[in-house]
């Protein structure tokens, strides 16, 4: 790759990086944490579908402080 592709390439990912903080707020790195343990999330509307469940901001932390429990990094 030419340094001018990385520049593209590290110019996109802070693009959708700063997406995502937008989109997710205080909520990014529970996101993130799920994703990272192969949980799909999206948002849809003011709700989040984590897998195939649909779920408000405060369940999206339960699920992801399971799943910190679960790894042992509580």
């Amino acid at each position: 790759m030419l340094p001018a592709d990385l520049t593209y390439i590290a110019a996109l990912r802070r693009e959708g990086d700063q997406r995502e903080a937008q989109l997710y707020g205080a909520l990014l790195d529970e996101v993130k944490l799920l994703r990272r343990r192969g949980f799909g999330v999206h948002i849809e509307g003011d709700r989040f579908r984590v897998g195939n469940r649909l779920m408000g901001p405060g369940e999206l932390k339960l699920v992801a402080a399971r799943e910190r429990r679960l790894m042992g990094s509580a």
